[in-house]
């Protein structure tokens, strides 16, 4: 394939993905409002720790097996549906494990209460993305980002209802994102006619025992990935206070905004970079797209850390208004995010999910170590110093890692100054020093450094347009 087309295809993916991740994520942006306006700082905080128990237990009972199906799916080897059934077999299996150890969670007081709409959350979010994976792998990008939609769609329906209209609280809360994961699975099932297909396929043991073999070492991986996203939760929760919980958790809704066009992106890229890899392998197409993608994610920082702390005072209730000063650090993570992302899709396309794993694993003792130190000194502070840390860490890693595999060319000059301008930045917004200079100059500087980027895009921009 032609390297224009390589672009192409990758534009459309992303174009496909954006429609369902910029209008799904657009909708939950909008609902932090709602819910920082009828949930307590405890109430809010409560309810996040049951989604934050969950995401440690779906790895584990799921053994990570819709990463599989993406991958093995994706194979010209391997038959989809086939993929699709053993899937859909280790999530029953996953499910009676979960419904074994829930009653476990009533020794937890804080979420004693909620342990079975954690059982049932935990389910339905092993059994989404299986089903919604095949339909990457079959390249049904259209119904996947209608899906997207509509379960976001149905997520704000509910919420509306249960927290505004009938002042259910964190039981309404919990069960509006049951109920869409669920109802937005069955719409696939229907959609897909997934029952139809698997009625002409047979249970393949040696595909099922390769695509285990294949996402078992991803369960440390997720776990460590949990520990970087969520173990500074539990341990806010623990040291400071349900409440104190409640604020860091709106500080992290802000950083979304990059996390959206990570998602889109990354869908996209690991179709495109397994694709890549079993064809051309071109190598400078890889450090293009780095280049570009690296860029933007750096862009979006920048603006988004300079109009942070107004957006806030109107954004959330004043009850929740100190979370904007926790933000800025946040979005320094959402970039280093985006570049392991980038790198990890490269371990996926190699069948080198041990390596995944180890970068993910030493990111996440790095982040306890830091959230345990620093939290205690610095309260919410640690927690997001922790989070930073870590993904740069991770970052770091996998570049220089897959870099032995991969020659990807990195402008490391680029890359450290740029990483220092949005550091630097962001630090001095965090602690509201000199909050509208600090932008200015950090604006300023790095316009001044990816000038090449810039007429690149402008170039680009207007050729489209003349296209047009």
């Amino acid at each position: 394939m032609k390297t224009a087309d390589k672009y192409k295809r990758l534009l459309k993916d992303t174009f496909v993905f954006a429609l369902g991740n910029l209008g799904s994520k657009m909708i939950l942006f909008f609902l932090v409002p709602l819910y920082t306006n009828y949930l307590t700082t405890e109430e809010y905080g409560t309810a996040d720790l049951v989604f934050t128990i969950s995401q440690f237990l779906v790895p584990i009972f799921s053994v990570v097996i819709f990463d599989a199906v993406i991958r093995f799916g994706l194979s010209k080897e391997e038959s989809a549906e086939e993929v699709l059934l053993d899937g859909l077999i280790v999530w029953a299996i996953g499910t009676v494990g979960i419904i074994i150890v829930t009653p476990l969670f009533g020794f937890y007081k804080a979420v004693a209460d909620w342990k079975w709409y954690l059982c049932l959350y935990s389910s339905v979010s092993i059994l989404y993305p299986v089903l919604m994976n095949y339909l990457k792998a079959v390249d049904r990008n259209k119904t996947y980002a209608l899906i997207s939609v509509l379960q976001t769609a149905i997520l704000a329906a509910l919420n509306i209802i249960l927290l505004v209209v009938f002042r259910t609280g964190v039981k309404g809360y919990l069960l509006s994102n049951i109920l869409a994961l669920l109802v937005s699975s069955i719409l696939v099932i229907l959609i897909a006619r997934i029952p139809a297909k698997l009625s002409k396929v047979k249970i393949n043991k040696p595909l099922l025992r390769q695509m285990v073999v294949y996402s078992a070492p991803l369960i440390l991986n997720n776990i460590s990935w949990w520990v970087i996203h969520s173990s500074d939760k539990i341990m806010i929760e623990w040291m400071i206070g349900a409440s104190a919980l409640g604020i860091y958790t709106v500080a992290t809704k802000i950083p979304s905004l990059i996390n959206v066009i990570i998602t889109i992106f990354s869908q996209a890229w690991g179709l495109s970079a397994v694709r890549e890899f079993e064809s051309t392998n071109d190598e400078k197409y890889y450090s293009d797209v780095l280049s570009h993608y690296s860029f933007l994610i750096f862009s979006a920082c920048l603006v988004i850390v300079a109009i942070t702390k107004p957006f806030m005072n109107i954004y959330v209730s004043n009850s929740f208004s100190d979370a904007w000063h926790y933000v800025p650090i946040l979005l320094v993570s959402a970039v280093y995010s985006a570049i392991a992302s980038y790198y990890g899709s490269f371990y996926s396309a190699l069948k080198r999910s041990i390596n995944n794993m180890l970068t993910t694993l030493i990111g996440g003792i790095i982040n306890i170590m830091v959230n345990y130190v620093f939290i205690r000194i610095t309260g919410i502070w640690g927690a997001a110093i922790g989070t930073a840390v870590a993904y740069i860490v991770i970052a770091l890693l996998r570049m220089i890692d897959v870099g032995k595999m991969i020659a990807i060319r990195v402008n490391w000059k680029l890359f450290v100054t740029n990483s220092f301008i949005i550091i630097t930045h962001a630090v001095l917004v965090s602690l509201d020093i000199w909050n509208l200079p600090a932008s200015i100059v950090a604006i300023i500087l790095f316009a001044v450094f990816n000038h090449n980027e810039i007429y690149y895009a402008i170039r680009k921009t207007k050729s489209l347009l003349e296209r047009g």
